[in-house]
């Protein structure tokens, strides 16, 4: 399948707040193992390390689907918009990620037996209507050089599970026991969506509404799950131009080029592969915006 194809999971047109996506993450949403796995991904990450030093491992959250809440409640006229809705989550890491969706294999694999890990996209509107787009390096692991929205993952280890490991020792069921463990879980989704947004464009998070979430999108090339969200900037886009250029702190190894698009235009050239080369679950994010 081209770089662009996408599939829409859920949509939430008016945005669900905090509170309002809830969490299951659990054990049993774990990735399957297939025969040989270990040995598959771990040739893989070897290789891919080989040619790309500076990636590294990581505890990423692993996509099952969502639950409840979904689209619009009763239907036709004067159904009326779902306002909450639940996630379900497992966990995984990159080096799997890569050793599985990535894979040459990967659509011989069941989806069960794919890492799935959730990336995050967020829509970032400047207050004179412009979308933040940024050109990502041709040195990270996945889609180089194509153009996105700013976005990442939301990180496991800002609950205390840091990784696979971890997480299916004492160490996480210790997390998985205490109170709050889901409501955690969710508030890091939107929390890591600023955090992404912060360290790729320096935006001060003083600036930033705080994260809507629009929907789940899913890139049918490598099945790549993001939550999508919206997030309002207080800046015009001449000045997130500037904070981008002169501000510390920018991961300036993952991109290299910083774009402010009007609104509209963006959408119109959304319908143009060649004009945009965005990868599809970000492509989704835009058709949710």
């Amino acid at each position: 399948p081209p770089m662009s194809a996408f599939e829409l999971l859920a949509s939430f047109p008016q945005g669900l707040p905090l509170g309002q996506l809830k969490a299951v993450c659990t054990p049993a949403a774990d990735r399957a193992a297939f025969e040989g796995d270990e040995t598959a991904i771990e040739a893989v990450w070897r290789a891919r390390r080989a040619s790309q030093p500076s990636l590294f491992n990581g505890a990423k959250f692993r996509f099952v689907g969502v639950e409840g809440g979904t689209g619009v409640e009763g239907g036709g006229e004067g159904g009326v918009e779902a306002r909450s809705a639940s996630v379900v989550l497992g966990l995984t890491d990159y080096r799997s990620f890569l050793g599985t969706n990535c894979a040459e294999s990967w659509r011989a694999l069941p989806p069960a037996c794919l890492a799935s890990p959730l990336g995050n996209a967020a829509v970032v509107r400047t207050s004179d209507g412009c979308v933040v787009l940024l050109r990502r390096s041709g040195d990270v692991g996945e889609c180089p050089d194509t153009c996105v929205m700013p976005g990442g993952h939301p990180e496991p280890e800002g609950i205390g599970v840091a990784s696979l490991e971890e997480w299916r020792g004492e160490r996480g069921a210790k997390a998985r026991a205490a109170p709050g463990w889901c409501e955690g879980v969710a508030r890091e989704l939107y929390e890591a969506m600023t955090r992404e947004v912060v360290e790729e464009t320096g935006i001060p998070p003083a600036d930033l509404s705080p994260p809507l979430c629009l929907g789940f999108s899913r890139r049918v090339l490598h099945h790549r799950p993001d939550i999508i969200f919206l997030i309002e900037c207080r800046l015009d886009s001449a000045a997130v131009a500037e904070v981008y250029r002169t501000a510390t702190g920018v991961h300036r190894d993952e991109s290299t080029a910083i774009e402010l698009v009007p609104q509209q235009e963006l959408l119109r050239r959304a319908l143009d592969e060649a004009a945009l080369n965005m990868p599809g679950c970000h492509l989704g994010g835009l058709a949710l915006f």
